[in-house]
């Protein structure tokens, strides 16, 4: 009989309260999972209504027949893929692409070795030349887009532009007095990537000159006593250390390229005959100018999944690349 009431006897109050806290625990134990989601919330909600919403209903637009006549019944026939299979077999999208391709690489290309280039002067000159330098190209990039496009539609005008002046008066190209560079393809695509460089070259700049500065010397001046060269230590110093930097610049200044509208605009309209039309002027011409808005927004939809798949595969890219080299 004793062994039998020790066996069914019931647990001591220390077991007890020993195992009462264990739903506590696994309750607080999932509050610190959850308060970073609680915190970003509402900027995820802001998102999805600011940017979600335009989005889903360009997908709806892009599958619709929406022409003239719908801008005033609001009513538009679904067309499932054909505004879709109508520009992919459209000759003109094809090369607007490649040369969407093109001006892009050409622009972040030289962005960024211009961008280097100017961070490692502002990091060797004096304290004022660095202020002056600076101040230069913050009002570079506080100056208005359109402003500063009339500024080089006026600096290359014919007979009274002042580039055509001073090029003629070098008197290595002949007399550029009455050339217009607007008229011909390939003069007309390089003012615009020049204008391009030149308007985004100041942010390139400061944020890669920012990062720089966050690299001790220290790191530097064990680089050269360990015999490493200029381009040694950029190469497996700085260049390593600015990785994410760069990533980052880089998916933003493809973005910014592919969707340049405004100089392209106001320069050329896309021509001469569309030779200097990229896809943010492609869809703005089919849907405003051929009023076939269906077809617009379904280039849209194109450019934005091509720009999604591009960062998500760079900056995926990137991230494996600096995980190894921190194994490493």
């Amino acid at each position: 009989m004793a062994m039998t009431d020790k066996r069914h006897r019931p647990p001591a109050r220390g077991a007890a309260r020993r195992a009462a806290p264990a739903g506590r625990r696994r309750a607080s134990a999932t509050r610190p999972r959850l308060l970073p989601w609680a915190m970003i919330a509402p900027a995820v909600l802001a998102l999805l209504l600011v940017q979600g919403y335009p989005l889903v209903r360009l997908l709806v637009l892009a599958t619709q027949a929406f022409g003239p006549r719908s801008l005033f019944t609001g009513q538009a026939d679904f067309v499932g893929v054909d505004n879709f299979t109508a520009i992919f077999t459209d000759p003109d999208f094809r090369a607007v692409l490649l040369r969407t391709v093109v001006f892009t690489a050409l622009c972040v290309a030289l962005l960024m070795v211009l961008g280097f280039l100017l961070s490692h002067l502002l990091i060797g000159v004096s304290p004022w030349a660095r202020l002056l330098t600076t101040v230069c190209l913050v009002l570079v990039w506080a100056m208005p887009m359109v402003a500063a496009t009339l500024v080089w539609q006026w600096m290359y005008q014919p007979q009274y532009g002042v580039a055509n002046w001073l090029l003629t008066e070098v008197r290595v190209f002949g007399d550029l007095t009455a050339y217009d560079w607007f008229s011909h393809p390939v003069p007309a695509l390089g003012l615009i990537v020049l204008l391009t460089v030149w308007k985004g070259l100041p942010f390139v700049a400061l944020t890669l000159f920012a990062a720089r500065g966050q690299i001790p010397e220290s790191l530097y001046e064990a680089a050269r006593l360990d015999g490493a060269g200029t381009l040694q230590t950029f190469r497996h110093l700085t260049v390593p250390i600015l990785r994410p930097v760069l990533a980052i610049l880089t998916v933003l200044e493809v973005v910014w390229s592919v969707n340049s509208f405004t100089p392209i605009w106001v320069l050329t309209q896309g021509g001469p005959d569309g030779a200097t039309t990229t896809l943010g002027v492609y869809a703005y011409v089919t849907a405003f100018s051929r009023n076939d808005y269906g077809s617009g927004a379904a280039v849209a939809v194109v450019t934005v999944l091509i720009l999604a798949v591009f960062a998500t595969a760079y900056v995926r890219r990137t991230a494996t690349r600096a995980e190894r080299g921190d194994a490493a």
